[in-house]
């Protein structure tokens, strides 16, 4: 191999590992897709085709954070793709002060891709969470010991939880944007559905809600395997250090386990997606 070669190559894996690093750590959706502001349509298509390539996980060389940047670059894209998305961040999102140019507002708080990801999830817990709800009671009228009014209420406060988790940790701010994409795209298949379909639609509405419950019972199943990984990391240390101990886990997760089986009942298959769950296990996996 060339010297020009070699050096070709690795000015590609840093131009790599910079891209990477830009969209991960970068809060402006624009900067993220690496487009300006007054960008056209084709124009973000453009840049994000052109960074996805760079960021994608299956692209070589190997980049250990790929899987997150590429999952943070899609985010970005389907948000200024839609017009009226990208309007009320727009006008969410111009800077608060002429001498902090760079500090901007969302919906009244400080915009950063965090709180672009909680106004996605507090406008789904204030609109198709009510249909989730009523499906849930009108369970609970027919099989009372199954959906009781505990699972009611443990599910509601699952959701709240979890806007907290999105709140406070950027990682889980964007593990709740994969599921809310599952979502959104049994959204889309409901939508162009013919009015006149009865059956499918009946059939993909109850997908929709089962989908929907997934998101909690997803979320506590990823939470008490990271926090028994990390239990067992402390006991395994413990013990070559030669100290005894008797402790045990702590209660972990969102849901308590009749709740959380309840949840796996109705879900049943439509809590599977071996994509989200990588991108699920690579991101817990740099947290831990």
């Amino acid at each position: 191999m060339s010297g020009d070669t070699q050096q070709a190559q690795k000015a590609f894996v840093q131009e790599k590992d910079d891209i990477i690093q830009d969209v991960l750590h970068e809060e402006d959706l624009y900067k993220i897709l690496g487009a300006p502001r007054g960008a056209s349509a084709a124009e973000l298509r453009r840049c994000y085709l052109e960074r996805s390539k760079i960021c994608h996980p299956d692209k070589p060389p190997f980049h250990p954070e790929s899987t997150s940047a590429f999952q943070r670059l899609g985010f970005a894209f389907d948000i200024l793709r839609s017009p009226s998305a990208r309007r009320t961040y727009d006008r969410a999102s111009k800077p608060t002060s002429s001498s902090l140019p760079d500090k901007t507002t969302f919906l009244g708080g400080e915009h950063t891709f965090r709180s672009a990801v909680e106004a996605i999830l507090q406008e789904f817990m204030t609109g198709d969470f009510v249909i989730v709800r009523r499906w849930l009671e009108s369970l609970h009228a027919q099989y009372p010991n199954l959906v009781s009014e505990e699972v009611v209420i443990n599910v509601e406060r699952s959701f709240i939880r979890i806007r907290e988790l999105v709140l406070t940790t950027r990682t889980y701010a964007l593990l709740i944007y994969i599921e809310l994409g599952r979502i959104h795209r049994v959204q889309k298949r409901l939508m162009g559905l013919r009015y006149l379909d009865i059956v499918g639609r009946a059939r993909l509405s109850v997908h929709l809600v089962r989908v929907t419950l997934a998101v909690p019972m997803r979320v506590d199943r990823a939470l008490k395997q990271r926090e028994e990984k990390a239990w067992r990391a402390k006991v395994a240390g413990l013990q070559a250090r030669g100290i005894a101990t008797t402790e045990t886990m702590g209660q972990a997760g969102i849901l308590n386990d009749r709740v959380s089986k309840v949840l796996e009942f109705i879900v049943g298959v439509a809590g599977k997606d071996e994509g989200a769950d990588e991108a699920w296990s690579t991101s817990m996996g740099q947290r831990a």
